[in-house]
């Protein structure tokens, strides 16, 4: 019981300060700036894998796009 109880609250206990403070909404705009920048990466790698077009031109098309 402890070993479901536990990972449980330490799950609240990070999303309770992600959503109910002001440091976790700065929180959030950071990982959510990170996790949009990785995955940018990770699409225009697979992207240039995939059609033989450079990584650097992938990257600047899919940024136009994204704006």
């Amino acid at each position: 019981l402890i070993v479901a109880v536990l990972p449980g609250s330490i799950a609240a206990g990070a999303l309770s300060y992600l959503f109910l403070t002001d440091n976790g909404a700065a929180a959030r705009g950071k990982l959510q700036k990170k996790a949009k920048k990785k995955a940018r990466e990770i699409v225009a790698e697979v992207v240039s894998k995939k059609t033989g077009v450079s990584k650097k031109a992938v990257k600047a098309v899919a940024n136009h796009v994204a704006k």
